[in-house]
């Protein structure tokens, strides 16, 4: 699922909403649309900062990602093959 929240300010605005919300974030206190963010701790997190500038604007992305693993279930079955 994905939760989305969009805003416009000016870079002073900008500015402060980022001071604030990665330490937000950080101490498990961000949220977006009402879901808490949580970064997990036991596994690897991708992170990368993406800079793109065009004749009619430009962009600046911070994109974190994980994968959440599943455990598989250990088979207590013996299997024999026979010839």
């Amino acid at each position: 699922m994905k939760f989305q929240q969009d805003f416009v300010g000016s870079k002073a605005e900008f500015a402060d909403f980022i001071k604030k919300i990665i330490p937000d974030l950080f101490a498990g206190k961000l949220s977006v649309e009402g879901r808490n963010v949580v970064l997990p701790g036991d596994r690897e997190l991708d992170y990368k900062i993406k800079f793109t500038e065009e004749e009619d604007g430009g962009a600046f992305n911070l994109k974190v990602s994980w994968e959440n693993t599943v455990e598989e279930e250990e088979d207590d079955e013996l299997q024999l093959e026979v010839d």
